[in-house]
């Protein structure tokens, strides 16, 4: 009976490992030696990522931009922007092989452009009756962050058997309307009970998650154990800035491959995109 739950125990372990080594092949495959970092807070989400961009055990970039801006129609009134009918800033950020996560990223940059002049000259155009009354059912919205989201989930899943696989990770960021996700609701006053701020983690196999905080690339072993400890649904901006630079300072520290330069960090909110770092 010992000999027997010996056994048994033994092939569990490598059973674990094993599922360990996949999980790890998936990561370097996926998003690499790169590292990505999202958290969601009350009214925002702040996006986090390296710099760096290498191949092999070399260097090839230490400036580069992986946080992209898709669409940012910047509405000019207090009243625009908390309403839920008009077009919100959306942010993406991509790891993986750099052909594939350019590719994609213009693909829903050019998807944003397209839906914003379908719905009119701009989706920051608004429509007024003879009274001077806002209707709102006229001053459409182009696309969320959960549309794109989805749409960047079918172009990685309908390529996952064919010979040109997207090895491209993403975590998509922006706020969206209360119904756009029934599965989910914050209660904010600052976002007016219309638009809550989603943070959608999307990795190379097509499997989407709406989370409060995660991470992409072999960085993220050192970093979920620090969102873990540091996050709560309450956090503010300037601590979510904080707990994202915590994070790379520790791969800094701990984590074998480093990046050169500082990390870029944006923040969405209603105001539009700000670059912090």
């Amino acid at each position: 009976q010992k000999i027997m739950s010996m056994i048994m125990m033994k092939s569990k372990h490598q059973l674990l490992l094993f599922i360990n080594s996949v999980i790890l092949f998936g990561a370097v495959r996926g998003s690499g030696q790169e590292t990505l970092i999202g958290i969601r807070g009350p009214d925002f989400v702040v996006l986090g990522a390296d710099s760096s961009l290498s191949q092999s055990i070399a260097l090839t970039s230490s400036n580069l931009d992986k946080i992209m801006v898709l669409i940012d129609p910047r509405p000019t009134t207090e009243a625009s922007k908390l309403n839920a009918h008009r077009q919100q800033t959306i942010l993406a950020a991509a790891a993986g092989d750099p052909a594939d996560s350019d590719k994609l990223l213009s693909l829903l940059c050019s998807h944003c452009t397209i839906r914003e002049f379908e719905q009119g000259i701009g989706c920051d155009v608004e429509f007024y009756n003879e009274d001077g009354e806002l209707l709102e059912e006229c001053s459409k919205k182009g696309v969320d962050a959960l549309q794109i989201a989805h749409l960047a989930r079918r172009e990685v899943s309908s390529r996952l058997r064919s010979r040109r696989q997207l090895q491209v990770c993403l975590l998509v960021a922006g706020l969206c309307s209360k119904h756009s996700n029934n599965n989910e609701v914050l209660s904010s006053s600052v976002t007016s009970n219309s638009l809550q701020p989603m943070l959608l983690w999307l990795d190379q196999y097509g499997s989407l998650q709406s989370i409060q905080y995660g991470a992409h690339g072999l960085g993220s072993n050192f970093a979920l154990s620090i969102l873990d400890k540091g996050y709560r649904e309450d956090i503010s901006r300037e601590e979510a800035i904080t707990l994202i630079q915590d994070c790379f300072r520790q791969l800094r520290y701990r984590y074998v491959i480093n990046s050169p330069n500082k990390p870029c960090i944006k923040c969405v909110s209603v105001d539009g995109c700000d670059l912090i770092i």
